[in-house]
C-alpha cells in the first residue's frame, strides 16, 4: 500500500511538471549513507540509478526519478541481523549555470524507504529530502555529478545523510527549433506615376513654374515667366528719338526674331512720371513705334511687331531721382508665339 502511495505521488509530481518538450538523461551512482545514531545502523554503501527529464517553461529545470539500494547492512549492538534498503524517490531540480561546462544545482523531493528486515526504530517509511550538488560536462555526451542529500523520515523523524558520485549520459536530445520560413515580402504596389502638369500650357511644368497662369502664347523663360528683353533703350526727357548708341540693343531683338521666325514681338513703351497722364501715354506710344521702325530697318517684318503704350503706369525704378526717371523712360520687348 505504501509503495502504491509513493508511486502515485511520483506520478502526480511528474504530471505537475508537465513538460511540453524535453530530453532525457540517465545517471548511475555510487555513494554512502550516514544514518542517525539512534537507528543502530552502520554506515552504508549505496548504489543506484537516476532518470532525469529536462523541463521547459517551469521554474525547475528537471524532474528525476531515482532508486538507491544498500545490501546487507548490519545492525549494531552485537546483533547478527542485517537488512537491505531499497529507496525510491522523485526530485525537482533547479540548475544554476556557473560556466559553459559547470552548474550547481539544488533539489527537493519525496521518497519511500523499504527495509527487508525491520528492527528497533527502523521501519518502512516515506521521507522528504533536499540537497544539492555540482554537475560538470566532460563532453557534450558525458557529465560527472557529485551530490549531498538530507532525508527526513516520516516515521519518527529520523535523519539520513546521503552522498553520491555519478556520471550522466544524455539521450533523445531536443530537436533544434525550426526557423519559421521567412515570409515573402508583399510586393510593393508600383508607384503611381503622375504625369507632370502644365496648367497654363507655357511649356514649364507647374512644379517649376514661378509665374503660373501666363497668357496663352506668351513666350516664357526657364522659370515660366514672360520672356522680356529690357532694351535699355532710354530716351531723353520729352523725346522719342532712338539714339545711335542703343541700336546694338535693338539689334539683339532683331537677331532673336530671325532665329525664331515663329515668334512675334510686342514693344511696350514707358515714360517717367513728369507730365500729364495723357501726354505721357502719347509719348510712350511714340517711343514704342520708334523702336518698331528701327526693327523694320533691321529686316524684321512689320507684321511681326506690335506696339503698346503704358505711359508712366509701370515704372521699374523710382521717379524721385533723375537716375530712376531715366530708367523708366524705356521700351521693353515681349515675345509671343
Amino acid at each position: 500500500m505504501k509503495k502504491t502511495l509513493f508511486s502515485l505521488a511520483a506520478l502526480t509530481s511528474l504530471a505537475f511538471a508537465a513538460p511540453t518538450a524535453y530530453n532525457y538523461e540517465v545517471t548511475p551512482t555510487i555513494g554512502g549513507v550516514y544514518p542517525e545514531g539512534n537507528l543502530d545502523l552502520k554506515e552504508q554503501l549505496t548504489y543506484g540509478l537516476r532518470f532525469g527529464i529536462n523541463l521547459d517553461n517551469t521554474i525547475f529545470d528537471q524532474f528525476e526519478l531515482g532508486y538507491d539500494r544498500s545490501d546487507n547492512i548490519d545492525y549494531k549492538a552485537g546483533r547478527n541481523d542485517s537488512t537491505d534498503f531499497n529507496r525510491y524517490y522523485g526530485n525537482l531540480v533547479k540548475e544554476y549555470k556557473m560556466t559553459p561546462e559547470t552548474a550547481l544545482y539544488a533539489l527537493v523531493g519525496i521518497g519511500y524507504e523499504d527495509l527487508s528486515n525491520e528492527q528497533l526504530q527502523n521501519r518502512d517509511s516515506m521521507f522528504a529530502q533536499y540537497g544539492g550538488g555540482v554537475k560538470y560536462w566532460v563532453t557534450d555526451s558525458f557529465a560527472l555529478k557529485a551530490e549531498v542529500r538530507h532525508a527526513i523520515k516520516f516515521h519518527g523523524g529520523d535523519n539520513n545523510l546521503f552522498y553520491s558520485l555519478g556520471f550522466t549520459i544524455p539521450f533523445d536530445a531536443k530537436s533544434a527549433p525550426v526557423a519559421a520560413a521567412a515570409a515573402k515580402p508583399e510586393p510593393k504596389p508600383a508607384p503611381v506615376v503622375t504625369a507632370p502638369k502644365d496648367s497654363d500650357n507655357d511649356g514649364v511644368y507647374d512644379d517649376k513654374d514661378k509665374c503660373p497662369n501666363t497668357p496663352k502664347g506668351t513666350v516664357v523663360d526657364a522659370d515660366g515667366c514672360t520672356k522680356i528683353i529690357r532694351l535699355h533703350v532710354t530716351f531723353d526727357f520729352d523725346k522719342s528719338t532712338v539714339k545711335p548708341e542703343f541700336m546694338p540693343e535693338i539689334q539683339k531683338v532683331a537677331d532673336f526674331m530671325k532665329v525664331n521666325p515663329g515668334y512675334s514681338v510686342v514693344l511696350e513703351g514707358h515714360t517717367d512720371s513728369k507730365g500729364s497722364d495723357a501726354y505721357n501715354q502719347k509719348l510712350s506710344d511714340q517711343r514704342a513705334k520708334a523702336v518698331a521702325k528701327a526693327l523694320g530697318n533691321l529686316g524684321v517684318a512689320a507684321a511681326k511687331v506690335t506696339t503698346e503704350a503704358y505711359g508712366e503706369s509701370k515704372p521699374v525704378a523710382t521717379n524721385d531721382t533723375e537716375a530712376g526717371r531715366s530708367e523708366n523712360r524705356r521700351v521693353d520687348a515681349i515675345f509671343k508665339k
